[in-house]
């Protein structure tokens, strides 16, 4: 009866999973960006900011590079393939930064309104003759005239849009593209924006996919062609290729580990099967909860997740020795079994106090991942045929590993398991040194990183992460304060391509009194037209959406800075704010970090206690005092030992504390273990067939090309190899009865 209640029971299990599959996939939009995977916790302004398209993360640059003697026009073959690309790629349009098309429409529609701060102080002066002279000087060569004269005699507009910022200085712009000729080269650039997100790996996936289809189009009419790429979306569809390869990788090798190991020592392809649909079961499970809990979920999560292989195989290993040695045998190891496991659930669980999305979402899966582990080793074993004895010469050589550490702890000092924790502890404070830089964090591939910095200095067409941010009550003060603010700055804003209706006013006042001087009404006579009527205008300019925006009840200007400086003077200016998403985004990893070390902390108290309160509830209170301050112990030297080295190679960041909270966790699985009722040897032959695994899978980790990934793997494999390396050497707590049996 027990056998078909349980039965029924995992098949209900099984319907619920594929259900909740079935309903979240279609939700699910996967992240891959290290920004992703930190919250939102900016001031209002900012928020505004980060909602709002920033053109220096949607927009992208391609350029076409070709020797002059060729026979092949580069510039029409691009200009044919872009056409195509924008017209099969939704996504994808033309750079507004650089539609000069548009703008001049726009600039045609507002001729003798817009014009130069010098121009405007010289008729501030009343200098004109000295503009007269440079209009019919304009007028009389062949350089054409862009705005309607009637409305613009003195080409002051003409003039404003000479000066306007030059994003491409030295190319010749073409329907959108920009060419020119240097030395031996002919250089197309294809300035490009995404509409989309360019953040969504489907969507990146499918935008890179047709622009390198793009970029071999054009290549191919020729051998000597080369093509540079730079932009967001280039870096973020490899970060994505890259985590899932390693995801892959190492998660495959993890397993591929654990499956080698199964089958040599236990020589049963039963157990094999078993341990692949546990885990594949407890990961669906995890993952499912994860999907539940966001629906946006990092790759990166997936990455560490890897881990849960070598905490879910230590409980199945344990499992299949304790079921091989008899009834007693599994009643002894039940006990530990939930106690190591409910203390590492419990460790991530209270990861959902961390207000960082990624260690959110990998505390749910861990969590329910091990939970449903734990489960289904206590549940279905039972339930199964006794599984198969560890290879004779595994036992023997795990014996002799117990006699071994038992001889050391008669010849150890009575407290230097208290002592030397402590002093690297100390050591590690000293020495302490961490480095918070989110730009250390992640990685490009080194060509993608050639190609980027090769279009930075052959163009202007980037700006430093760092605005100012300008707010103002209505749309009118907000421009006139980014004149301010932008006059002061290394800076463009909205009002270097458009000036407010105050300063047009001012401008249409002064051109008046120019037009009823002598020399102006000469000057129309000359032109044979009367003088302008004109009226200052709020219209929309077409790169507004990329630098104003209305804001609560009023509105928001963005001032981006062509070079980063240091905490710019924004002094009697309380409308004003500088902001760098780069030191935003590292200033919130620090947080992180000091947020990881308390947990960490906490979660260390937190484990003594459960394991004073529940390791061996039937012995004495010495007894297990002892027992859990050395598991305590073990677990302190393991962490201290894993940041020290790790400090070793590079300073230490909030992926260092990530990889202490498995050590942690792992460490006290392996304490328990030893600490508890098991027989040693028994314990030991698990524990060491779990190291194995986990110490393979970490290490590899640690060759990843992405820094954080590496540094987790680091602390991981140093702190797991100091753990079981220690844990046998605390206090053997086993019962008579299982002492008489090791004798026996």
């Amino acid at each position: 009866m027990i056998r078909v209640f349980r039965a029924v029971l995992l098949l209900i299990l099984l319907g619920l999973l594929v259900a909740g599959f079935s309903h979240q996939l279609p939700k699910t939009s996967w992240q891959s960006s290290l920004a992703d995977a930190l919250p939102n916790q900016v001031s209002e302004t900012q928020r505004a900011y980060l909602e709002s398209q920033q053109p220096n993360t949607q927009q992208l640059l391609i350029a076409f590079e070709q020797p002059s003697g060729s026979n092949n026009d580069l510039l029409t073959k691009v200009e044919t393939e872009v056409d195509s690309l924008l017209a099969n790629q939704p996504a994808l349009k033309r750079a507004e930064l650089t539609d000069t098309k548009t703008l001049l429409a726009f600039y045609k529609e507002h001729a003798g309104l817009l014009a130069t701060a010098s121009d405007t102080q010289r008729l501030h002066n009343k200098q004109y003759s000295e503009l007269i002279k440079e209009a019919q000087s304009s007028l009389q060569s062949p350089e054409p005239i862009l705005v309607p004269i009637t409305r613009d005699p003195l080409l002051l507009t003409q003039n404003y849009i000479k000066h306007l910022p030059d994003l491409m200085p030295g190319y010749k712009s073409y329907r959108g593209l920009y060419s020119r000729t240097q030395g031996e080269l002919v250089q197309v650039l294809v300035p490009l924006q995404i509409a989309g997100d360019a953040l969504s790996i489907n969507e990146t996936q499918q935008v890179v996919a047709q622009l390198n289809e793009f970029i071999a189009s054009v290549k191919q009419t020729e051998s000597g062609i080369t093509s540079y790429r730079s932009g967001l979306v280039f870096h973020a569809d490899a970060g994505a290729k890259q985590a899932k390869q390693e995801m892959t990788w190492f998660g495959g090798l993890s397993l591929l580990l654990v499956l080698s190991v199964l089958i040599w020592v236990f020589r049963s392809a039963f157990q094999l099967l078993y341990t692949l649909a546990l885990l594949a079961v407890a990961s669906a499970f995890g993952l499912l909860a994860t999907l539940f809990w966001s629906t946006s979920p990092h790759v990166l999560m997936l990455v560490f997740a890897t881990s849960f292989i070598g905490l879910c195989i230590d409980y199945v290993i344990h499992g299949f020795i304790a079921r091989s040695h008899g009834e007693k045998a599994w009643k002894a190891l039940m006990p530990a079994l939930w106690l190591g496991g409910l203390t590492t659930i419990t460790g991530y669980v209270l990861l959902l106090a961390v207000p960082l999305p990624l260690l959110q979402q990998l505390g749910v899966f861990m969590a329910t991942a091990l939970l449903s582990a734990v489960l289904l080793v206590s549940i279905t074993l039972p339930w199964l045929p006794e599984p198969k004895q560890p290879q004779v010469k595994w036992q023997r050589f795990c014996a002799k590993a117990e006699r071994a550490y038992h001889l050391a702890r008669q010849r150890l000092p009575k407290r230097w398991l208290t002592v030397l924790p402590l002093v690297t502890v100390i050591v590690l404070i000293a020495s302490y040194v961490s480095n918070d830089n989110v730009r250390l964090l992640a990685s490009s591939p080194k060509a993608l990183l050639k190609e980027e910095n090769y279009l930075r200095e052959h163009t202007a067409f980037y700006f430093s992460p760092e605005v100012i941010l300008v707010a103002g009550d209505t749309r009118q003060q907000a421009l006139e304060r980014t004149t301010d603010v932008a006059n002061s700055f290394h800076a463009i804003g909205i009002t270097d391509y458009y000036q407010p209706a105050s300063q047009q006013q001012d401008l249409i006042k002064h051109e008046q009194r120019l037009f009823q001087s002598d020399e102006g009404a000469a000057y129309l006579q000359w032109l044979g037209i009367s003088a302008p009527t004109l009226n200052p205008a709020e219209h929309v300019h077409p790169l507004e959406s990329q630098f104003l925006y209305p804001f609560n009840d009023g509105w928001l200007s963005v001032v981006r800075l062509k070079q980063e400086r240091n905490a710019p003077n924004l002094e009697n200016k309380p409308w004003a704010e500088p902001f760098n998403p780069i030191e935003h985004a590292s200033n919130a990893l620090g947080e992180y970090r000091q947020s990881m070390q308390l947990w960490l902390a906490a979660l260390l108290l937190l484990s003594f206690f459960i394991l004073m309160l529940f390791l061996n509830r039937k012995a004495p209170f010495k007894v297990r005092a002892k027992a859990s301050w050395q598991v305590f112990s073990v677990i302190l030297l393991s962490v201290s030992t894993a940041l020290l080295i790790a400090q070793l190679s590079q300073p230490l960041n909030l992926f260092h504390w990530i990889g202490a909270m498995f050590v942690l966790v792992l460490s006290i699985d392996y304490g328990v273990f030893c600490a508890g009722r098991l027989q040693r040897a028994h314990a030991l032959q698990a524990i060491y067939l779990s190291a194995i695994t986990t110490l393979v899978a970490f290490g590899a980790l640690t060759f990843s090309s992405t820094p954080a990934i590496a540094a987790f793997g680091q602390v991981v494999m140093i702190g797991v190899l100091v753990s079981v390396l220690f844990c046998p050497l605390i206090t053997d707590t086993a019962t008579k009865e299982s002492k008489r049996e090791e004798v026996q």
